[in-house]
């Protein structure tokens, strides 16, 4: 894609049978889709599992990923016939490009070879993982970039880069003076004062650690494998900004291919997203523009809509930042028409009614989210306990911090959000265990995760099924933020 960014949303199906083409048997299809299948290995012709490998039809707009199990095989799940471009990479080697035409042949094999400069490549957390942390005094300056340099963007689009001192203070002298929106406040804007005080040394600590001569000591992880490798990623292209005027060649590093980099922000509209209970999805928009307060993605078509509300006060589009579900399926997130207030959308209809504070009380700002329950005295966005919703009918399992289910993630070089869903079908079940080693192996690409808990089972569905073991019961329905 060369006019876009990307909205990912996790979609995995799990099985206990040994074989995954067996597992893929009962997922149904059109008479003309196909499987595409295939098998990778390095260039020392040893099977490579854990490698991710995506497709994407000509003109479309979803980008379909899966992983390559221990044997180095992959399958796709049923796909509709045409033609398709297909890679395959894995941190550490490059990456490997083929195109196939179902109508012609379903099979695609590729060899991968190993590189050595393979930084950019590296999600947010690994590229942090990378600073120096020897001494006491390492230790306190990474923290400081932690706290001070990742708020808004993924370290990896900060990491990716090599510069000596100059350069490093140059670049903290710019963000000192950055808006959360990512907006420069120019020179007169009083500076964030953690960076001022601190922009010598941690210029030094950067140029130690990503300089000319990089002190970064990268330490992989495990490729998914077994259960972990058995999910099923999509992705949807979501527009760009045109008012901005970008030149359409700062498009091309969509975060696809790893070995560009973590692409730039600029020009997306995507901030948090959510799927609603029919499948679609619904994002928020938190930089300032003309077009869009939130977006809406059906969520199998890829096609988008935006939804305008007007800022009174500045004539744009209002803003919105945070976005979650209730157990209803009603979505709820902030968005400021001139006064920072709380949205309410229905999504089966698509109307949205906005409660501002009364006068007197703080206006909304920062995330809407399930721990924010409530927005006024009278207001409460209510949630019943995962445990009472254990039934055969859809269910809902509200988020926690102990207790999250599913998540979308928008992949335009930072992880936006975390929700999603799973619809009611019979399918086997995956433990908590399996589970933790999901959310600990899903960092093929800026992926991240929240909660910590047993019943942290990220496994998600907008077009399958899947089970969620809770206290030795199997719950069936659908995971809200």
């Amino acid at each position: 894609m060369q006019n876009g960014f990307t909205l990912a949303g996790l979609i995995a199906t799990a099985s206990l049978t040994a074989s995954l083409a067996a597992a893929l048997a009962p997922i149904s299809g059109s008479a003309a889709d196909a499987l595409l299948a295939g098998t990778i290995t390095s260039a020392t012709g040893e099977k490579m599992g854990g490698v991710t490998v995506s497709a994407k039809a000509e003109g479309a707009t979803i980008t379909t990923t899966v992983f390559t199990d221990e044997a180095g095989n992959y399958f796709f799940p049923p796909l509709p016939a045409g033609k398709y471009r297909v890679w395959a990479q894995a941190l550490s080697f490059e990456i490997a490009k083929g195109d196939v035409d179902l109508d012609a042949a379903r099979h695609q094999d590729f060899t991968l070879a190993p590189t050595q400069e393979f930084f950019r490549q590296l999600p947010g957390d690994l590229a942090m993982a990378a600073l120096p942390e020897a001494t006491a005094d390492d230790r306190r300056l990474k923290r400081l970039v932690i706290n001070n340099c990742t708020g808004c963007h993924t370290a990896s689009f900060t990491l990716q880069h090599q510069f000596d001192d100059a350069g490093w203070s140059a670049i903290i002298d710019l963000m000192k003076h950055v808006n959360v929106s990512g907006v420069y406040q120019g020179p007169e804007h009083k500076a964030q004062g953690v960076l001022d005080y601190h922009q010598k040394e941690l210029a030094a600590y950067l140029a130690r650690a990503r300089g000319p001569q990089s002190a970064a000591k990268i330490k992989l992880r495990p490729r998914p494998a077994g259960e972990t490798a058995r999910v099923v990623f999509k992705e949807y292209d979501v527009p760009v900004d045109p008012d901005l005027g970008v030149p359409a060649r700062d498009f091309g590093n969509n975060g696809s291919d790893w070995s560009l980099g973590t692409p730039s922000r600029r020009g997306s509209f995507v901030h948090d997203a959510v799927a609603d209970l029919d499948g679609n999805l619904w994002f928020t928009s938190n930089v300032p523009n003309r077009r869009i307060t939130i977006g809406r993605i059906d969520g199998k078509s890829g096609k988008v809509d935006f939804v305008k509300l007007d800022n009174n006060a500045n004539g744009l589009a209002a803003n919105t930042h945070g976005m979650t579900r209730d157990p209803s399926g009603t979505i709820w997130f902030n968005v400021n028409t001139g006064r920072g207030g709380l949205g309410k959308l229905e999504p089966a209809s698509g109307k949205i009614v906005v409660y501002i504070p009364p006068t007197g009380m703080s206006p909304t700002g920062g995330a809407t989210t399930e721990g924010q329950r409530t927005f006024s005295s009278r207001l409460t966005i209510a949630s019943a306990p995962a445990a009472a919703r254990l039934s055969r009918r859809p269910a809902v399992f509200p988020r926690s911090p102990a207790s999250s289910c599913c998540y979308l993630v928008a992949r335009n070089g930072h992880a936006e959000s975390v929700s999603g869903m799973r619809q009611a079908a019979a399918a086997p079940v995956i433990s908590s265990a399996a589970s933790r080693s999901l959310r600990n192996s899903l960092a093929s690409r800026r992926l991240r995760t929240v909660g910590e808990g047993p019943r942290d089972i990220r496994i998600t569905s907008l077009s399958g099924s899947g089970y969620l073991r809770e206290s030795g019961k199997q719950a069936q329905g659908a995971c809200a933020e």
